[in-house]
């Protein structure tokens, strides 16, 4: 993030790289479906297990969230809805990937290290935590600016949330830590 703002601590580094993948999910089933050089029977199970186990990852944290109540009281200064990130994900990312050639070595190793890229970017400008579980599980995703105390540049922090319009400032919400910097906001029945 730019200028006076910072990001949430940067922790669980893991998370963040499966979350990554994890959005990959449909490019690693349309590339499944559509095949490659590679036999099928390594390329199939390798596209689905790239769709499926970063996503199954994600879920095992969120649950031990739960169980473990690890979560952080954000107070809201300001909150953007990040719908328009969603737009960039395909048209940046899923839409060249799939178009590409995967007809001989050569081409699917410059794939490869194009997704790589991707990965990285997608990492390192913590764009981790748009996925397609989380729009067809009614989720939508906030940048939350809070201020921890008078003073201090804003932090800014991802809140996963199933409300449908921006959380207004002031307002605290509970949310369980996916990263330092992903929340997921707590429901009625939630834990804690």
């Amino acid at each position: 993030m730019g200028g006076s703002r910072r990001l949430a601590g940067r922790g669980l580094p893991l998370a963040r790289v499966l979350m990554v993948i994890g959005s990959f999910a449909p490019l690693f089933v349309l590339w499944a479906l559509r095949g490659a050089f590679l036999p099928d029977r390594w390329w199939v199970p390798l596209c689905l297990t790239l769709a499926v186990a970063p996503n199954l990852v994600l879920v095992w944290r969120w649950r031990m969230a739960r169980r473990r109540n690890d979560h952080r009281i954000i107070i809201v200064g300001t909150a953007r809805d990040q719908s328009e990130h969603l737009l960039v994900y395909l048209f940046a990312m899923l839409l060249p990937l799939y178009t590409a050639n995967l007809t001989s070595t050569r081409e699917l190793a410059s794939v490869a290290v194009a997704f790589i890229f991707i990965v990285f970017l997608f990492w390192h400008m913590n764009l981790y935590y748009i996925n397609i579980a989380f729009a067809l599980g009614g989720y939508r995703v906030y940048t939350i600016e809070m201020r921890t105390r008078p003073g201090p540049a804003p932090v800014s922090v991802v809140l996963i949330s199933k409300r449908h319009s921006r959380p207004l400032p002031g307002v605290s919400i509970d949310g369980f830590r996916l990263s330092d910097a992903v929340y997921v906001e707590k429901e009625i029945g939630d834990a804690g």
